[in-house]
């Protein structure tokens, strides 16, 4: 299973994450791509009802990892899934965009 060690990101953008009281969770979910989820609880396995945002990429380099965001759009059953469009070389691109929109829905 695929899976990314979080403590590889770079810690100043972790400390954004803790900053905001939210967690970075990689869950083993997938053969192929890795998944990074920012959330507002640490349990892997509740990673898919915590989850303020996720980027996932083809492997754990991170290189053009996809971003997205729960954007705060109140519709059924909770809020809408949003790609965030640009071009994100990194893990800590991809997290700091997620973390930018949660700013701003927060």
């Amino acid at each position: 299973m695929a899976f990314l060690d979080v403590l590889k990101i770079d810690r100043r953008v972790r400390n954004e994450v803790a900053r905001r009281g939210l967690f970075l969770v990689s869950p083993e979910e997938d053969d192929r791509d890795v998944y990074v989820f920012v959330c507002t609880d640490p349990n892997p396995n509740d990673c898919g009802f915590t989850r303020v945002g996720h980027m996932y990429a083809a492997d754990t380099s991170g290189d053009f990892c996809h971003p997205f965001v729960m954007d705060g759009r109140k519709t059924t059953p909770a809020v809408t899934l949003t790609m965030i469009r640009g071009y994100f070389s990194s893990w800590e691109d991809g997290i700091q965009a997620v973390l930018d929109a949660y700013d701003t829905w927060t």
